[in-house]
């Protein structure tokens, strides 16, 4: 699970890294260049690219030329919209595409045997299903603290809170599927 936390990670550099930097176009040119050297890294060691910094490579180039070609529109402004508008787009499109995309992330840490059993691919459907809700009442959240209906630290807290359902959740599905997926085989 660590690992795979890790790898979700990775993918998150690109927002961490692009968004300290001002000005903006230069911020959104970094984030480019590090979700592209992400996207190259993940299509050549694991031989696919997750949902997620797919996106990102679309969001960073297309905010670069944004911040470009506007540059009294402060995107910035906008971080955690953004970020849970794309881990909610990401989301929802892993689970329309049935590739969820804690799949994704698992099968980067987990022996290629394990990877097409059916509790394997359940369990990584619910979990990806409670991350999508998860990331969907942060992006709630982040409209509410944007349009400034809800204070900034009780906007923040809103804001990240779900994003502990799901860490808990990361913990507690595969064990509780586990155990389930047991219980049946007798």
């Amino acid at each position: 699970m660590i690992l795979t936390l890790f790898w979700i990670f990775v993918d998150l550099i690109p927002f961490f890294v692009a968004f300290q930097v001002e000005p903006p176009a230069l911020g959104f040119a970094i984030g480019f260049v590090l979700a592209v050297l992400i996207y190259l890294f993940q299509k050549k060691r694991f031989g696919e690219v997750t949902t997620i910094i797919t996106i990102k490579v679309f969001y960073f180039f297309c905010g670069f030329w944004i911040a470009l070609l506007l540059p009294s529109f402060h995107l910035f402004d906008f971080t955690q919209l953004f970020m849970y508008g794309i881990l909610t787009l990401a989301s929802v499109l892993s689970l329309i595409a049935k590739k969820p995309f804690t799949l994704q992330y698992a099968k980067k840490v987990v022996p290629v045997e394990f990877t097409t059993h059916r509790l394997f691919l359940v369990s990584n459907f619910w979990l990806t299903v409670i991350w999508a809700a998860a990331f969907a009442l942060s992006l709630i959240c982040s409209v509410l603290y944007a349009m400034r209906l809800v204070s900034g630290d009780i906007g923040v807290t809103l804001v990240h809170v779900w994003n502990l359902i799901g860490l808990a959740a990361t913990i507690l599905v595969r064990p509780i599927a586990k155990r389930i997926f047991l219980n049946k085989q007798g």
